[in-house]
C-alpha cells in the first residue's frame, strides 16, 4: 500500500483547537492491484493511540485511513470531512497527491453544497434531540444547555458550504471572524436560541450561494476517474 497523503484535519486544522483537542489525522493509500482487480477488498481504517473505549485526550493521536477510492468517491459527492483534505496543507505527500490537488476544482460542485447543507441539517437535528436522543456528551447538555459540540459542527459546515459555493475553495484556519464565533459556541457562551437562530440563517444564505455557486452542478467524474486511472497505473508500475 503507497500512502500518497497524510494531513492532520479536525479541530486543530480548522483553527479552533483547545489544550485538550487531540490530533486527528487523515490519510489517503493506493490500494494493491488484488485489491481493485480481484475479489479481495480493503476498507477504511481508523486507530487510535487511546485504550479502548476511552475518549481520545489532548496526548492522542487518531488516524482514519481511506483506500484511494473510496476517498475519491465520498470527495466526488462534497463529503464534508473527507472533502477538507484538497485544502489542508499536508504533513507528508507524493507526486500523485499533486496530481489530484491539480484537478481539485472537479470535486468542488453544487453538489458538495448540498451535501454541506445536509450534514448542518443533521446535526441540527441530533441538537434538538430529533436524531441521537441519547447524547454521549451529557456533561455538556449539564453545563450549557445544549449540546456544544453538535452545535459547533452545525455552524461551521454551513460557515464553509456558503464559503465553498462563494469562492470555490475552502480556508484553513478558518477565517478571524468565523473562529471567533465558533470558539464561542464550542465554549458555550452563545444562548441555545442564539446557535439556532444563526444556523437557520445561514442556511438560507447557503441556500443562495448553492444556487449563484459558479461551478458545475455536479463533480467533473470523467476527469476525476481519468486522474485515478493514471495514479493506480503510475504507482503499480513502481512497486
Amino acid at each position: 500500500m503507497q500512502t500518497i497523503v497524510t494531513a492532520e484535519y479536525g479541530s486543530r486544522a480548522i483553527g479552533v483547537a483547545t489544550g485538550d483537542s487531540d490530533h486527528d489525522l487523515m490519510s489517503v493509500f493506493v490500494e494493491d492491484p488484488e485489491y481493485v482487480l480481484g475479489i479481495e477488498t480493503i476498507d477504511t481504517h481508523a486507530s487510535s493511540t487511546a485504550a479502548a473505549g476511552a475518549r481520545s485526550t489532548h496526548q492522542d493521536t487518531d488516524i482514519t485511513r481511506y483506500p484511494l477510492r473510496k476517498w475519491a468517491k465520498l470527495a466526488a459527492v462534497g463529503n464534508p470531512t473527507v472533502l477538507l483534505l484538497l485544502f489542508l496543507e499536508p504533513l507528508d505527500s507524493t507526486g500523485h497527491w499533486e496530481m489530484l490537488k491539480g484537478i481539485r476544482d472537479a470535486f468542488v460542485s453544487r453538489e458538495a453544497g448540498r451535501r454541506f447543507q445536509g450534514y448542518s441539517l443533521g446535526q441540527r437535528e441530533a441538537m434538538v434531540g430529533m436524531r441521537n436522543k441519547r447524547t454521549n456528551r451529557p456533561e455538556l447538555i449539564h453545563k450549557h444547555g445544549y449540546d456544544t459540540k453538535f452545535a459547533y459542527h452545525m455552524v461551521r459546515t454551513a460557515m464553509q458550504g456558503v464559503e465553498l459555493m462563494t469562492t470555490g475553495a475552502l480556508r484553513l484556519p478558518m477565517a478571524p471572524g468565523d473562529l471567533e464565533v465558533l470558539r464561542s459556541i464550542r465554549a458555550g457562551a452563545m444562548s441555545k436560541d442564539a446557535v439556532l437562530d444563526l444556523a437557520s440563517s445561514l442556511d438560507s444564505d447557503l441556500t443562495v450561494a448553492i444556487a449563484r455557486a459558479q461551478v458545475n452542478d455536479q463533480p467533473d467524474r470523467m476527469l476525476i476517474n481519468d486522474t485515478l486511472h493514471r495514479i493506480y497505473l503510475d504507482a503499480w508500475a513502481s512497486r
